[in-house]
Order: C-alpha cells, then structure tokens, then sequence
C-alpha cells in the first residue's frame, strides 16, 4: 500500500533543491551585476532577489506548519481512525493488601501523578496527562467523557472484567496526501488510558518524589 509519507518527504527534497537553485542564482546575478553593469545594486536584481526568498520562505511556513504544528480535531474522519482495546488488569500484592495500579505523585513543575500497572503480562507505565483512574459506580468519570468512549460499552467490560480493567483510546492519522505532508502517517494522534478498578482501595499510594 502506498505511503503518503513519501509526498511529505518529497516537498523537503524540493525545498532543499530550491534553496541551492536560488542561492546560486542570487550569487551569479550579483557577480553579473558587479562585473558587468558595474553597480552594486539594481532594484530589478533587488526585487528578484527578494521574490525568490520569499517563495522559499512561504514553501517553509506551509511545510513547517504540517509538519510540526499540525493539529487536527479528533472528529476529523478524513484525517484520524479511532479504535478502544480493552485489557483486564492484573492483581498484584504487596505485605498489607493487594492492588490493580500503583500511584506515585511527582513533584516537578506541576503536580502529576505517575501509574503503574499490569495487564496480559505487559507492565505499562503512563502519567496523568494521557490516563485517569475510575473508581466510581460509573466507570465513565468526567475526564474521560471528553474523548469518546461509550457508557454502555465500558458497562459491559465492567461485568466481563469485574470492574478492573484498561481501555486505551487510540487516534492515529490516516494514509491520506493532507497527512502526509506532515510525514504524519501511522503516527499517534493521541493515546489514553481509562484505567479501571472495583474502588480506591485497590490503588496503591506510594510516596512522593522531588524532581526538578
């Protein structure tokens, strides 16, 4: 299957090649200028000069702004594919109890917490800016009703998995020429944990640590 990658890879090499052409081109109409009309400048070689920086500079901009800066609505369905797995979380214990996921509060520029835990024998480590913890009757908490998963669904992983459960959402960009552009292809978009547990007794507070 083609890759639309390659037209964001081509548009670099374009720029690339451009920017030698017009450095030349300004060199050898300056040496022209200098050695045949005699002057050391010309509005006309001015006025060329400036037109050809300014077309790169544009070529720039655009490419820069797909490349870097490109963020499309979750909504798009032309540029994003969304899919939710659901993973059972595994029981772990320590000396006073047993627990689903390990929470350790970090001190750096902001407060956030780090969690911890496993599932299908992969530990999985992710902060509280991509993931949140669900201990309520309902397992759709306010943060996660931000991005779309589905109360009737997570109710029914809730009686399958006993409330005690993962459901990362996934949004990657499609093999289309408009993410392409932005070598965005394959990439992720956004990834996020609902991690789910029966109540807060099953997380596991560790104490906090200084980072600066």
């Amino acid at each position: 299957m083609f890759n639309w990658n390659w037209l964001g890879i081509l548009v670099w090499l374009v720029l690339l090649i451009y920017l030698i052409f017009i450095s030349y081109h300004i060199r050898k109409r300056h040496l022209k200028m200098i050695v045949i009309q005699q002057k050391h400048f010309t509005w006309r070689t001015f006025s060329l000069d400036l037109l050809e920086v300014l077309i790169l500079l544009i070529g720039l901009f655009v490419q820069i702004q797909n490349s870097f800066f490109d963020n499309p609505s979750l909504t798009s369905k032309s540029q994003i594919e969304q899919s939710i797995k659901y993973k059972p979380l595994v029981l772990s214990s320590s000396a006073e109890r047993s627990y689903y996921v390990t929470s350790n509060s970090v001190q750096k520029k902001k407060l956030y917490q780090r969690y911890s835990f496993f599932t299908e024998g992969k530990r999985y480590n992710v902060t509280s800016d991509w993931a949140t913890i669900s201990d309520g009757t309902v397992a759709l908490n306010a943060v996660a009703q931000k991005l779309p998963y589905s109360k009737q669904v997570l109710a029914k992983y809730d009686v399958k998995y006993q409330k005690a459960y993962v459901a990362i959402y996934e949004a990657k960009y499609k093999n289309t020429w408009q993410t392409g552009l932005g070598l965005h292809v394959g990439r992720n978009a956004l990834k996020y944990y609902l991690i789910r547990v029966p109540d807060a007794t099953f997380v596991r507070e560790v104490k906090n640590e200084k980072r600066s």
